[in-house]
């Protein structure tokens, strides 16, 4: 059976190290590579549960997608409240249009420092692994 490995997501070359940071500090992640010296620069990230996420510079000179209807990553938090505090601490803006607070579901969307769409989200019932 096949397992998703890693997810991917760009930030430019020069900003890649600072959004490895954030996700450092925002979502306790660790350094499982560390590629920052390399061409393009990159790290993988990893979580506790052992899901990854790898960081790959871009082009200054590319364009970013607009990733509102291409992608979004998404944060499981056992305190969503809390969660969305500490990023509003950080300065991150949450999208309101899209924002979900019932007692089965609480979403959040929000742009992580190089753009990428990002969700912390809350269930009742966890998705079964």
């Amino acid at each position: 059976m096949a397992k998703i490995e890693h997810f991917a997501i760009y930030a430019a070359v020069d900003e890649v190290a600072a959004l490895k940071d954030f996700y450092l500090d925002a979502f306790a992640m660790r350094v499982a590579i560390d590629n920052g010296a390399g061409d393009p620069p990159g790290y993988f990230l990893v979580d506790d549960a052992g899901l990854a996420l790898e960081l790959i510079g871009r082009p200054v000179a590319s364009a970013a997608v607009n990733p509102r209807w291409a992608y979004h990553l998404a944060f499981w938090t056992d305190d969503f409240s809390a969660t969305e505090a500490a990023l509003a601490t950080r300065g991150i803006v949450f999208e309101t249009e899209t924002r979900v607070d019932s007692d089965d579901l609480k979403t959040s969307f929000f742009l992580d420092p190089a753009g990428n769409r990002c969700q912390i989200v809350w269930r009742n019932k966890r998705i079964k692994l």
